[in-house]
């Protein structure tokens, strides 16, 4: 009778085969009662290459035998109270104390050097799937690697969550669908503890976190000895009654130690498996997955897909970096060069060189080495495209384009030069396309309202893409600028207007054009011309090069003082400031000499017919102040001034 009593009051033996069809069952009845949560110790990670606790506890203890003096060693064997050989992994911590007491920091570098190279095993791959895929996402571990981490960015596009101290436990939540880690050790970059003074007690908040878990999963055991007193102790202090099962799982032959034995009752189980990979890949084959398949054919295996995304996605990264950095003329610092390598370093190199030849030369060079890139060829493309190879140009965009038609860049780019030669349904074409490809680019997407003002005349749309730049780039001072312009030119909403030249001032107070742009509104729209010209002339003092501000502080000096003059001046320097390619300023500044500078009407009126012959043109610029001014000292011909103006601003 008492034999049948003490059978009845033992917890349940099973085999692996058995755990793993509940598992199965589980997923095919849906069952929400029935989850695990992952209980991990070192036997877990010896697959991947880390040593178990009794491997480690027997190598200090070797070398504690070195190091000590036989007395000395005697008296600390003694001092542990009930050890004995056999028992080294049940006195781990108390070995690692008397190992490094002269110098605990050495000990914990060890545990690094040993965990930088290690990469997550074939058990690891499989436990990743379970944690993203099923119900069962809960890990705790006694361990304080990133195996378990690794795993899950490495072979899923999940992100864990990972409690690697006791201070996060707060952040547990059972109502999570991310996998989640809880180092009750704390993990390797905290200040772990492996000593016996750190591993004696669960921490306060680690035993609240836990309490959720035990009582709504199955704990399922793999690896874990149970020597250290804090997760074993609040283990066996719970009342059964007021937990789900424990599956304790052990190797063939292996046998439990006394914590271990008065912590399950007859509601848990012994689970006799081959070893933590031989449990997962049991768990791989009954849960259908084919994470095995195609290894032997690497290109085709689905991780190796994901990873390529990924690295083409991090490229592309890269890319726009760089034309981030581009764009607003940043200096490319010694920091951000060292993200540039391969083909990439030619682009930088490109980028930085002035001169044209020898950029020239560096694009050849890249493209020698790197026949097959193709944010080569489309960077390349871009460079011919600005010093007017148009031809040339277009036979690399069409290069680039076949070999990733994907890159949302280059099909910008494309674009930009597709309406710069006028084959406007094709630039659209290629605009919507890097749109589609990269929703989230901001430069693109005012690039296309851009397109759709100046080309298609669509305020509507342009308005809702100017808008939607500006929800990405709220804190960019120039979407800021931009939209205030064309709410200030296009749709004559001065009121809102002001707000966001107001904000990009805000946002940049010493930005020269920011300011220049704002004395405009201020003259043209409010008519405030003492405020224009504190705005003006702190816009050239921030930037006296500025060709731009320089024309537009003459139009100033011209409309509110009439100081011909000095008005003069500015425009002379603005004609050495500007460059070839800004056909509008010079519209505007030999406007100016033809309306008020006798001395240069002739040739004005010469210079202004090739420009507007050229396509040039000054969009929505008011020029009837000039025009007004102009008659009133006798201009010799109005009608010719007036057609002028008309021809210059007026929208087709």
């Amino acid at each position: 009778m008492a034999k049948k009593i003490e059978e009845v009051l033992l917890p349940r033996r099973i085999t692996q085969r058995q755990l793993t069809r509940n598992f199965k069952d589980i997923k095919k009845q849906k069952n929400a009662e029935s989850r695990f949560c992952f209980l991990l110790g070192a036997g877990a990670s010896k697959s991947s290459g880390i040593k178990t606790g009794w491997e480690l506890a027997q190598k200090w203890y070797h070398e504690l035998t070195e190091d000590l003096t036989d007395e000395e060693f005697k008296e600390w064997e003694q001092s542990l109270g009930g050890f004995h050989i056999d028992k080294l992994g049940e006195f781990y911590t108390q070995i690692y104390g008397k190992r490094y007491e002269s110098d605990p920091s050495i000990g914990y570098e060890e545990f690094k050097r040993m965990m930088e190279t290690i990469e997550p095993g074939l058990g690891y791959a499989v436990l990743s799937q379970i944690l993203t895929r099923e119900k069962h996402n809960f890990v705790i571990t006694t361990n304080f690697d990133y195996l378990v981490e690794d795993a899950v960015r490495t072979f899923t596009s999940k992100k864990p969550f990972s409690a690697g101290h006791e201070t996060l436990a707060e952040f547990v939540s059972l109502q999570t669908e991310r996998p989640t880690i809880i180092k009750v050790h704390r993990d390797l970059f905290l200040k772990p503890f492996n000593d016996q003074e750190g591993t004696q007690k669960l921490k306060e908040q680690w035993s609240k976190a836990l309490l959720p878990i035990v009582k709504n999963f199955n704990l399922l055991v793999i690896g874990y000895g149970g020597n250290d007193g804090s997760l074993m102790d609040y283990l066996r202090d719970i009342d059964p009654k007021d937990r789900k099962a424990i599956y304790w799982c052990i190797r063939k032959g292996d046998t439990l130690n006394d914590k271990i034995n008065t912590l399950l009752t007859p509601k848990d189980y012994i689970v006799t498996i081959g070893g933590f990979d031989e449990l997962m890949y049991g768990l791989h084959d009954v849960l259908e997955y084919e994470i095995f398949k195609n290894l032997d054919t690497p290109d085709e295996h689905p991780f190796v897909q994901e990873t390529k995304e990924r690295i083409a996605g991090l490229n592309e990264k890269r890319r726009q970096l760089l034309e981030k950095v581009k764009d607003t003329n940043q200096e490319i610092t010694k920091e951000v060069k060292e993200v540039f390598t391969g083909a990439m370093k030619y682009l930088v190199d490109a980028f930085e060189e002035e001169d044209v030849d020898r950029k020239e030369l560096i694009y050849m060079k890249g493209l020698d080495e790197y026949p097959n890139d193709a944010s080569l060829h489309g960077d390349y493309a871009s460079f011919l495209y600005n010093i007017k190879n148009y031809d040339k140009a277009e036979i690399y965009y069409k290069r680039s384009l076949e070999l990733n038609s994907e890159n949302a860049i280059t099909n910008a780019n494309y674009a930009l030069f597709l309406e710069n030669i006028k084959d406007f349904d094709k630039a659209e074409k290629y605009y919507k396309k890097s749109l589609d490809l990269d929703s989230e680019s901001s430069v693109n997407i005012e690039n296309y309202a851009n397109f759709l003002l100046e080309i298609r005349k669509d305020y509507i749309q342009a308005d809702n893409y100017y808008k939607k730049a500006l929800e990405l780039e709220p804190k960019d001072p120039i979407f800021n600028i931009n939209y205030a312009n064309f709410l200030t030119y296009y749709l004559k909403d001065y009121d809102k207007a002001e707000f966001f030249y107001k904000k990009a001032l805000e946002l940049d107070p010493e930005e020269s054009n920011n300011n220049s742009n704002y004395a405009l509104f201020l003259e043209r729209v409010k008519n405030q011309y003492d405020q224009a010209e504190i705005y003006y002339k702190k816009a050239l003092e921030l930037d006296g090069t500025h060709a731009i501000n320089t024309a537009n502080y003459a139009h100033h000096l011209i409309i509110s003082k009439q100081d011909f003059k000095e008005a003069k001046k500015y425009i002379n320097k603005a004609f050495e400031l500007v460059k070839e390619e800004l056909l509008d300023v010079f519209l505007e500044l030999w406007f100016y000499r033809y309306a008020h500078y006798p001395e240069w009407q002739t040739q004005a009126e010469k210079e202004l017919e090739t420009l507007l012959m050229k396509g040039a043109k000054s969009i929505a610029w008011n020029f009837d102040p000039h025009i007004e001014i102009a008659k009133k000292n006798g201009h010799p011909n109005p009608e010719k001034l007036q057609e002028f103006a008309d021809r210059i601003s007026k929208i087709d």
